[in-house]
């Protein structure tokens, strides 16, 4: 019995591991969840049937086992996130934060700017959501006019804003930094 459970650890253990190496990306992690497959495997070796396929098993384990650990790793790193969140959203006030009427608002002062044609353009593609085709077809232009219109609108509404509010997205880079 133990000449043939050791016989088929070694033939497979490289499989077991390459699999759950390949899901963490960590070796420690990974000989942790082939010594639980194996582990399981052995209680149950001596019950298990020879002519049942203890190949399926033995992955079914070890896909479990990774599963499991997939899934506690999301739920750690989700507690972790709300807690930098809640820790983040006690620290700031309010005023620190960009309002987002504020920022509604030098939105519609950067499109306000842009030349007549540029504008149309650019609140067909965003507000209405019609394709850069429909919006040619409506407007009698080319597509390539509306693309080079929508990436002009794009790049002035972006520096706009970012003139605008300059300060504080400085602050919210540095903040997301460290």
């Amino acid at each position: 019995m133990e000449d043939s459970f050791k016989h088929f650890f070694l033939t497979y253990k490289d499989h077991v591991f390459k699999y759950a190496f390949m899901h963490f990306r960590q070796e420690d992690l990974a000989a942790d969840i082939v010594q639980e497959s194996f582990s399981r495997l052995w209680k149950k070796w001596p019950s298990l049937q020879k002519d049942k396929n203890i190949k399926s098993y033995l992955y079914t384990t070890c896909r479990n086992l990774v599963f499991d650990e997939l899934r506690k790793q999301k739920l750690r790193d989700g507690y972790i996130d709300s807690q930098l969140f809640q820790g983040v959203y006690a620290q700031n006030s309010c005023e620190e934060h960009i309002d987002y009427k504020d920022l509604e608002q030098v939105y519609r002062q950067a499109i306000r700017q842009m030349p007549p044609a540029r504008r149309e353009v650019f609140l067909l593609s965003k507000e209405e959501f019609l394709s850069n085709e429909a919006i040619a077809e409506r407007l009698g232009i080319s597509v390539n006019t509306v693309r080079d219109q929508l990436v002009k609108g794009n790049k002035s509404v972006r520096n706009y804003i970012l003139h605008h509010f300059k300060e504080t997205v400085t602050l919210m880079i540095f903040l997301k930094i460290f």
